[in-house]
């Protein structure tokens, strides 16, 4: 499997972000970041991501992240595999056609995400 990270102040494999008010939950803030990738749509990503990740975002990177994903078939969404609510880390499934993947974030305190990796099968990362 290939891992395509975005951290905030690490390592950066794909540069993805935003910074986004009125999220309820982690969970939302997080398939709302998703789906936006999928649709390859920067700016509904920049309404999930805090500022410093959002500075990390590249219009070619989101663009190619879509594209990998959608080799999945349709985004059915999410669901929640493991949370540490003290630390804002919390770990999904997101739900393809075709496949399921694991999506990590870690969320601030104003509830938009800090950092926020998707585990994409190696066999569509090359394509």
């Amino acid at each position: 499997m290939r891992t395509l990270a975005i951290y905030g102040s690490g390592l950066l494999a794909l540069a993805l972000a935003a910074c986004g008010g009125g999220a309820t939950s982690p969970q939302k803030v997080t398939n709302d970041a998703t789906a936006a990738v999928y649709n390859d749509d920067l700016n509904a990503m920049q309404s999930n991501f805090d500022a410093a990740l959002e500075k990390q975002v590249t219009i070619d990177g989101v663009a190619t992240l879509s594209r990998k994903l959608h080799a999945f078939g349709a985004y059915k969404g999410l669901t929640q595999t493991a949370a540490d609510a003290t630390g804002g880390r919390y770990d999904y499934n997101a739900s393809f056609d075709n496949a399921t993947m694991a999506v990590h974030v870690r969320v601030d305190s104003d509830g938009r995400i800090a950092a926020y990796r998707i585990d994409v099968p190696q066999n569509v990362a090359s394509r």
